[in-house]
């Protein structure tokens, strides 16, 4: 029997995603040397006087079924002052309020030909606040960007809201400035991943969004979240080879998931993408397997070792969705087996399983530190034995990758 939580829609994914999002703003906003940074201001207060007298011009204008010349005008200019306010001393404190603001008015106002015409000003005019701005506001231009929809949320259907398929490049250059502080690529990250779980990019969009993420995963001296922000979002592009035909994305995770001087968190999101990362036939899903057994292996000896360490239920966790969905219509190894090219792989995946998931659920049962015990070293056992009656015939992941590790003798 299980204990394990589920996820039963992506609801619950943008629902985390804005909690994290409202975390890091927290912390940041609170930060008292982030407002001692100065920056252009790049409107004047007098401004916003034209958000006042232009309000009812401006929501009949959103609600235009065909925008003429003059609407254009004022949307235009609206916009500009509506995002560029967000530059003014005076506005620092209403930062939020101003990005919510907005947000609902392209949300429950905005008909689809003045949401075509704005979001793209929305993202020009965010760009111009990521440059020698205080943390804060770059932080809430970034956010904008991350939160814009094509489509609006469809609550009472469940039906998440459609990312404006134009977020991608001005978040694809946030993760790659040197400059950029990592809370904004973190949230830039979460941003591209939602772009690609909830949104309709085209593959050459998705590819370089993956080409993105994985030149940052080369990156030395990671901040440990960024990194399993990038590791869980690389996961969902949907992409598999690059342009030598390398599954470049499976063999990183991989890579992550064996490599002993990663984080353990990291380690263990790893795991979760291999469950849910684009592959086909000729990805060793054996070799997968296994190693996904063998780090929980390792996880188990090192709880035992030291229980009230604070990452152990996270990493239980992402251990246990690399084989069970996380979210609706997601995938994880146990739905790969149900169906070819991997039904072949359907009892080695199920047997693998079954010693994973009480690692996972002993952890998860535990009582937060400093009350958690070891585990029954029978689960530990378990899994030493399954390892060593499974030990992989090579591995090599695919077609064009190195090795994981050097054959046992």
């Amino acid at each position: 029997m299980t204990c394990v939580p589920t996820r039963s829609t992506s609801r619950f994914a943008l629902s985390l995603f804005t909690l994290t999002c409202c975390l890091i703003s927290g912390l940041l906003v609170q930060t008292t040397p982030a407002y001692a940074q100065t920056g252009n201001e790049l409107i004047k207060e007098a401004d916003l006087d034209f958000l006042k007298r232009k309000k009812f011009e401006y929501t009949k204008a959103l609600s235009s079924s065909s925008l003429t010349q003059a609407e254009i005008t004022l949307l235009t200019e609206y916009n500009r002052i509506q995002v560029l306010q967000m530059s003014l001393k005076s506005q620092i404190r209403e930062l939020s309020k101003i990005r919510e603001q907005l947000k609902r008015d392209l949300n429950l106002l905005a008909k689809p030909p003045a949401r075509a015409f704005v979001l793209p000003l929305i993202i020009k005019y965010c760009e111009q606040l990521l440059i020698d701005q205080p943390l804060p506001v770059r932080l809430n231009a970034c956010l904008l960007i991350t939160e814009l929809n094509e489509e609006p949320p469809n609550v009472p259907k469940q039906i998440p809201a459609t990312p404006f398929t134009g977020m991608a490049d001005p978040l694809i250059a946030i993760i790659s400035d040197k400059n950029q502080s990592e809370a904004l690529k973190i949230i830039a990250t979460n941003g591209l991943m939602r772009l690609c779980q909830d949104g309709n990019p085209k593959v050459d969009i998705r590819s370089r969004v993956a080409d993105a993420l994985i030149e940052q995963l080369k990156q030395p001296n990671l901040n440990e979240w960024y990194k399993r922000s990038l590791v869980e979002a690389v996961s969902y592009t949907s992409v598999l080879f690059d342009k030598t035909r390398t599954p470049y994305i499976v063999q990183t995770l991989a890579e992550i998931l064996i490599n002993p001087m990663e984080p353990w968190t990291v380690r263990a999101e790893a795991a979760s993408g291999l469950g849910r990362t684009e592959m086909n036939r000729e990805i060793n899903l054996t070799l997968v397997n296994y190693e996904i057994v063998n780090f929980a292996h390792e996880m188990g000896q090192q709880f035992n070792a030291k229980p009230n360490a604070p990452h152990w239920r996270l990493c239980a966790f992402r251990v246990y969705t690399a084989y069970q969905p996380e979210i609706s219509k997601s995938t994880a190894l146990l739905t790969r087996i149900k169906n070819a090219p991997f039904s072949t792989n359907r009892a080695e995946v199920q047997e693998a399983y079954d010693v994973v998931l009480p690692l996972a659920n002993e952890i998860l049962k535990q009582n937060p530190p400093p009350g958690a015990k070891a585990v029954p070293v029978k689960v530990i056992t378990d899994l030493k034995t399954w390892l060593d009656a499974n030990t992989p015939e090579n591995y090599i992941l695919g077609p064009n990758t190195k090795p994981l590790r050097n054959p046992k003798p």
